[in-house]
């Protein structure tokens, strides 16, 4: 309700200040346990998605600097 009010609030007036910034830490007081097959499973994702993106970069057409294209394409009087 607190909330509510306050957004509504905010949104009518158009010269609200905000207050300085607030000196806080969260704590989250629970830890998350994987069983080995969840590991085995989390890993073996893993290194899929490794390999997937390694693959797709080596199907990436090497591109030329432009600088190096620039120079190729110059003629000289050896070409003629």
């Amino acid at each position: 309700m607190l909330i509510e009010t306050f957004d509504n609030h905010y949104y009518d007036e158009d010269n609200i200040e905000v207050g300085k910034p607030m000196n806080c830490n969260v704590v989250v007081n629970h830890t998350v346990v994987l069983t080995e097959e969840e590991k085995a499973e989390a890993r073996q994702k893993a290194v899929q998605k490794a390999q997937d993106e390694a693959y797709a970069k080596m199907r990436q057409p090497v591109k030329k600097s432009t600088k190096e294209t620039a120079v190729n394409h110059m003629p000289n009087l050896f070409d003629l």
